[in-house]
């Protein structure tokens, strides 16, 4: 090769070569390596949540109560329901004052009523589940021991053990229906942020209500006595169909047929104002 040959060829590949890099450099980066280097997007805003049975907002008047603009008058002594709602860590002497009138007074009996918006939110929350938080529970536990009755080899629940809570059923039996529909419309506000906290941003703690009470609805009604089995140390129901029920369908199945039968009706009533508050 000469040497203007070699002098060409040099120049080729030097042209070659810029050619190559201006090309690398006008095209873009590839797709990928572009989605990589993006900032992450900033999350979604939480939404309103989807509300099935709404509650209306309530106004504290001393008239008959009525509907006024959406808005559901509370007919109630002043000393029962605050002018303005505390927040919901500073309501249980809110909260307290309005059921002891509804319940005569007796509510410092059965009831916990330290936290007890925030109890009875998680209490209903978890009523489908297998478990309840029992430190949580916003109602106290009736006295005496579960009684049990058959045989060692069939044990069956007693029906001296049905009698532990009836006082609890006289007194929602008692009790002025529409006035705790009420109370609970006027601090619905207060339930309602303990159902956020627990986590549920989208969502509407009335309708959870109705959602449970339903379920609560579908507890089989076996007659008595039910058969028991003792595996261990506790007692389980023996019809495995029973025993894989929720913690809120056994509390029914414990309390016995007839007052079974008197919890499924108050239930009724309840589930009928709730879903029709906004009427």
């Amino acid at each position: 090769m000469n040497k203007t040959n070699l002098i060409i060829f040099i120049l080729l590949v030097l042209l070659g070569a810029i050619g190559l890099t201006i090309y690398f450099q006008g095209n873009p980066v590839p797709e990928q390596v572009i989605q990589d280097i993006q900032p992450t997007p900033p999350p979604e805003p939480i939404k309103n949540p989807i509300v099935h049975y709404p509650v209306p907002e309530p106004v504290l008047e001393q008239t008959t109560p009525s509907l006024v603009q959406n808005k559901v008058t509370v007919q109630t002594p002043s000393s029962q329901l605050p002018e303005v709602l505390p927040s919901v860590q500073e309501s249980d002497q809110s909260i307290q004052e309005a059921l002891n009138g509804l319940f005569s007074g007796a509510t410092i009996k059965l009831l916990f009523m330290e936290n007890f918006i925030q109890r009875f939110v998680a209490t209903v929350d978890n009523l489908p589940e297998k478990r309840l938080p029992r430190a949580h529970l916003p109602i106290k536990a009736p006295g005496g021991k579960f009684l049990v009755a058959g045989t060692t080899e069939a044990p069956q629940i007693s029906s001296r053990n049905h009698k532990r809570y009836n006082s609890y059923l006289s007194l929602l039996e008692s009790s002025n229906h529409n006035l705790a529909i009420k109370i609970y419309t006027y601090f619905y506000p207060l339930f309602q942020t303990s159902y956020e906290q627990l986590g549920y941003q989208n969502a509407y703690f009335n309708d959870r209500l109705v959602y449970v009470i339903d379920h609560l609805l579908e507890t089989p009604n076996p007659p008595d006595p039910i058969q028991l089995s003792q595996p261990a140390v506790l007692f389980t129901y023996a019809d495995p169909n029973l025993e894989k029920l929720s913690a809120g369908q056994k509390l029914l199945l414990r309390i016995g047929q007839e007052q079974r039968s008197r919890a499924i009706n108050i239930l009724k009533i309840y589930r009928k104002k709730l879903t029709t508050l906004h009427l």
